[in-house]
């Protein structure tokens, strides 16, 4: 029993499973919130010196103002150019509930157009009575 109980303990200690990252070895973990009303908000993954930012996803939450909107949630800085996610939102007064989050994981991540490039995600501006909108980033630096 003790021998098994050792074999055990020492599986379970190699095991990749248990010390496992989500990031790759090296990588230096990074997120950027941002909040608002009725204009644009910016969440940005800063560029940093002999690094290369990466997106691994975001989330914006925007609520409805005065009057009907459309718009776009954007990504720049990646590889592949600038991503557009729709985004309309209701008259505040509207009978159905605020527009759903835009909610994107990317897998794989995305990397920055070169080293030392900013990635941003940019929520649209909502217009006069929003009364908040807030987006969240997250990636690492490699």
């Amino acid at each position: 029993m003790t021998r098994t109980l050792a074999l055990l303990a020492a599986l379970l200690a190699s095991s990749s499973a248990i010390a496992q990252s989500v990031y790759p070895p090296g990588a230096i973990p990074i997120s950027a919130s941002a909040s608002g009303t009725t204009g644009v908000v910016t969440a940005t993954i800063a560029a940093q010196a002999s690094k290369t930012a990466v997106l691994c996803g975001f989330v914006y939450t925007g609520s409805n103002a005065s009057s009907a909107q459309n718009g776009s949630v954007t990504v720049t800085g990646v590889v592949g150019g600038t991503m557009s996610f729709a985004y309309p939102t209701l008259a505040a007064g509207a009978a159905v509930p605020v527009t759903s989050p835009v909610d994107e994981a990317f897998l794989p991540c995305i990397p920055a157009t070169s080293v030392n490039v900013a990635i941003t995600v940019n929520g649209p501006a909502l217009g006069t009575g929003a009364p908040i909108a807030t987006v969240t980033a997250w990636g690492f630096y490699q």
